[in-house]
């Protein structure tokens, strides 16, 4: 190349230069680098707020007075559940599918066979449980007592034979299988039922619905 007047050195063109401005990946990239530890905790937060938004939503939902689980919670607070409430088991109750000749001298449930030193005999005759012979047995000592009877209630009635079932037996019975209930027992289920409260007699209102021969 030939050289320029002068003996100074040729011109060089400087070429174009690479790297001097970043693009916007590389800017965001190294901020993500710098705040890191700030976005993942914030992340968090927000993860933790949805959380408390959902759990409250859920917790307004299960409150509100028209919420069926609801009631049916504050209707058992307090309540007294019969284990066994037997819609047949009314005592002199026969089968629907009996004939009428044959349901005029059906023998009952439950059939009371001796009553000696105090306690009650019951027998168990074709489907009947323990509700059954209880319930008979209650029944029997009322009309013994009938200044007793003016106090008890249906509802009572219903609370005094599951008293009795749960201080003898709940297991199934055989046909024919006999239990004993005592005054003594009777009676404290009697006293155990003038304890209850009005709360209590109304959630067994429910369970004496189903078996009318208790008003009787």
């Amino acid at each position: 190349m030939e050289q320029l007047k002068g003996g100074k050195e040729p011109l060089m063109m400087s070429g174009p230069k690479f790297g001097e401005k970043e693009g916007w990946w590389s800017r965001f990239a190294k901020w993500m680098g710098r705040n890191r530890s700030n976005l993942i905790l914030s992340v968090i937060g927000i993860l933790i707020i949805i959380g408390g938004i959902y759990l409250y939503s859920n917790y307004q939902k299960s409150n509100q007075p028209g919420n069926p689980e609801q009631q049916t919670q504050q209707n058992d607070q307090g309540a007294v559940k019969p284990e066994q409430v037997n819609i047949g088991g009314q005592t002199n109750q026969t089968s629907q599918n009996q004939p009428a000749s044959a349901a005029a001298g059906a023998v009952s449930i439950a059939e009371i066979v001796n009553y000696q030193n105090g306690t009650y005999t019951v027998k168990a005759n074709r489907g009947a449980g323990v509700t059954h012979l209880a319930r008979a047995a209650a029944k029997q000592y009322l009309e013994a007592h009938q200044d007793v009877k003016k106090i008890v209630t249906p509802e009572h009635k219903i609370y005094i034979e599951d008293y009795l079932v749960k201080h003898t037996s709940t297991a199934a019975l055989a046909v024919g299988q006999q239990m004993q209930f005592s005054d003594d027992l009777i009676k404290q289920a009697i006293d155990s039922s003038q304890k209850l409260n009005q709360n209590q007699l109304k959630n067994l209102h429910k369970y004496v619905l189903l078996v009318p021969s208790l008003s009787g």
